[in-house]
């Protein structure tokens, strides 16, 4: 892009540039803001989208001074940019409405602060036809690169799908879902355990979304559809597959979070090694494991004189306290369930009183207790030591 001006204009011109861009910092930020203000699509966009919108503004400002101040013109990669940005709105489903609506913003912010500098009554007029030649530039990348994913799309219908399906898993709903893959009402979401092997499953790839996730393979289904699914991967040879009770299509990203839960608990011994799992039979288990940091640093501040007795004494009284804050039984019942006598769980009981001592009497102790129990004794049982060593080495800094 060039500007063609007098001499004298296009000096007063460049020193106009210079002035604009020892403020680009200031621009972009404001033109981030009118979008954000202006446009629905990019209302309150979370930091990683922020910062992508204050780069492309950054980047183009700076290549529009270039030519303004007769500098050489960088590569700062402003074409790639923007055509990669068409290309993201046409893999997300969306048309360029909102992106042109975004940049119509940014132009009026922009001309605004090339007035406020504006020192001569000839910079302006030159400089609002570069400006909006320019910004017709940028528009065009976006919109050959919107075109060219579009082509992709519909020559290779399966990168499509599974486009789409990444989307879905991480929440997001396109505009234009149907035409890749006509959403049903309510999914089911499957996740199968393919431990490095690749299972023949192109006849399942075409009635439904999939798309390949580490050692995983996820599928997005019908919730109709969900047994000839789950038999579909079994006959196929995965190793292990589990699968959501039905949601709305919202819901999809957090069903995919409950099914790979399911799975990492199967390897912790949590849930019973099975070839399949139903995550509705486990929803206490996924619901307990949802946030593991939570949970180790509960355990750490609730359970402090349990991870101080020694490993016998903190199996029998922690599995001795759960089944009574499960049951509120007598002794002689928790002693049948134990398979231990009744003596001897007077006695643990006895040892419990003396670990915790009055907080056995607070409601919300034992509400909460109760479901960090639930949520640990099962790990402990399985061989994770990690809590015991967490304390241990805390005691030893301490």
């Amino acid at each position: 892009m060039t500007i063609s001006a007098s001499p004298e204009t296009a000096d007063l011109i460049a020193a106009q540039a210079r002035r604009v861009r020892r403020a680009v910092p200031d621009v972009a930020a404001e033109i981030v803001d009118a979008v954000s203000e202006r446009v629905p699509r990019y209302a309150r966009p979370a930091p990683t989208a922020r910062s992508a919108l204050a780069e492309a503004a950054t980047t183009a400002l700076h290549r529009f001074l270039d030519a303004l101040d007769g500098a050489p013109h960088r590569d700062r990669g402003v074409e790639d940019m923007f055509r990669a940005l068409g290309r993201h709105e046409a893999r997300a489903g969306r048309t360029l409405v909102d992106f042109h609506a975004a940049m119509s913003v940014a132009t009026r912010v922009g001309w605004r602060r090339f007035q406020t500098f504006g020192e001569e009554e000839a910079t302006p007029v030159v400089v609002s036809d570069g400006l909006f030649a320019f910004i017709d530039r940028l528009a065009q990348l976006a919109e050959a690169g919107h075109a060219e994913a579009l082509r992709v799309r519909a020559t290779d219908p399966h990168r499509a799908r599974a486009a789409l399906a990444e989307h879905l898993l991480k929440g997001a709903v396109p505009e234009s879902v149907d035409d890749v893959w006509p959403l049903p009402a309510t999914v089911v979401v499957a996740v199968a355990d393919v431990a490095g092997q690749r299972p023949e499953l192109s006849a399942l790839a075409r009635t439904t979304l999939m798309v390949g996730h580490d050692d995983t393979v996820v599928v997005i289904a019908d919730a109709d559809d969900r047994d000839e699914v789950v038999g579909a991967l079994t006959a196929a040879g995965v190793r292990r597959v589990a699968f959501s009770w039905w949601v709305e299509p919202a819901a999809i990203a957090s069903a995919f979070r409950w099914t790979r839960r399911a799975l990492e608990l199967v390897e912790h011994g949590v849930i019973p090694e099975q070839p399949v799992i139903d995550c509705e039979q486990f929803r206490t288990q996924i619901w307990l494991h949802s946030e593991p940091a939570l949970r180790q640093r509960m355990c750490q501040d609730m359970l402090k004189p349990l991870l101080a007795e020694t490993p016998n004494s903190r199996e029998i009284l922690s599995e001795t306290l759960l089944v009574w804050l499960q049951t509120r039984d007598s002794a002689p019942a928790i002693a049948a369930q134990l398979g231990v006598h009744p003596q001897t769980v007077r006695y643990r009981w006895k040892r419990i009183n003396e670990l915790f001592g009055e907080d056995l009497h607070d409601p919300e102790f034992i509400i909460q207790i109760t479901m960090l129990l639930k949520a640990s004794v099962p790990l402990w049982k399985a061989g994770d030591q990690s809590d015991f060593e967490r304390f241990r080495v805390a005691q030893e800094v301490s």
